[in-house]
């Protein structure tokens, strides 16, 4: 071989390794550099996690225990205890309905009156609220505080937002209590509110019967005369 053709042949050197860090070595660096606070942030989002299908476990068993207790109570005393011990809970509400009602029943009013208004509060957004709330303004009617209790009636069959029943039911019990106290022109236009609230509702019959029992004129009308026809729908009652 010629010296010429030794001065034309180059050598084959070998690349030089990369200074820069491959992937792997950026993200082990990373994790080296910051792997607390990642292992922190994973630690708080476990424990959220858990917390909180822990609380709704909690909050059903919870809701499931308030439930029992409110199937098993049956009588006066246990309803009375359970409504106390759930206080704000809209099954102590309904405990309170219970007990108002049976209160009104028996005739012991004033304390119909403080359990319709514990049922009402704790019933509040519900279509319960508005029935416990007919029944406390009935209650007041037979406890003698007449004013307050058709101030609350007229209220109530004015509200467009509580029930068609209990409009309805407000109006004519407006109805009835004027017609026993003899005021004819009253009678007659609550009754007509009933037949305008509901007219083809069972109220609007009875407010058609009591019309037609009414006298034809306010001079001939009995004035105090018991509230015999007052009606307030109890269960079981029509």
């Amino acid at each position: 071989m010629s010296p010429s053709s030794n001065k034309n042949t180059t050598a084959s050197v070998p690349a030089e390794p990369s200074a820069l860090p491959n992937y792997e070595e950026k993200l082990h660096g990373f994790w080296k550099k910051n792997r607390e606070a990642i292992i922190a942030v994973c630690v708080v989002a476990l424990l959220a996690v858990a917390g909180k299908g822990g609380w709704e476990l909690y909050t059903a068993q919870h809701e499931k225990s308030i439930e029992a207790g409110y199937a098993a109570a049956t009588t006066p005393e246990t309803l009375h205890d359970f409504a106390h011990l759930n206080q704000g809970h809209k099954l102590a509400g309904a405990a309170y309905l219970r007990l108002a009602d049976d209160e009104y029943v028996a005739g012991q009013y004033a304390d119909a009156i403080a359990d319709y208004t514990n049922a009402s509060e704790a019933l509040t957004g519900t279509p319960f609220a508005g029935r416990a709330q007919l029944g406390q303004a009935i209650s007041k009617l037979q406890a003698g505080r007449t004013a307050e209790g058709e101030a609350q009636l007229k209220q109530l069959a004015d509200d467009f937002s509580q029930l068609e029943a209990v409009r309805a039911e407000a109006a004519y019990d407006l109805a009835s209590a004027a017609a026993d106290e003899g005021r004819v022109d009253d009678a007659n236009k609550f009754a007509a509110q009933v037949e305008q609230i509901s007219p083809n509702g069972p109220w609007a019959q009875r407010a058609i019967e009591l019309q037609a029992n009414l006298p034809s004129d306010a001079g001939s009308a009995q004035a105090g005369a018991p509230a015999s026809s007052m009606l307030l729908t109890t269960p079981g009652a029509r």
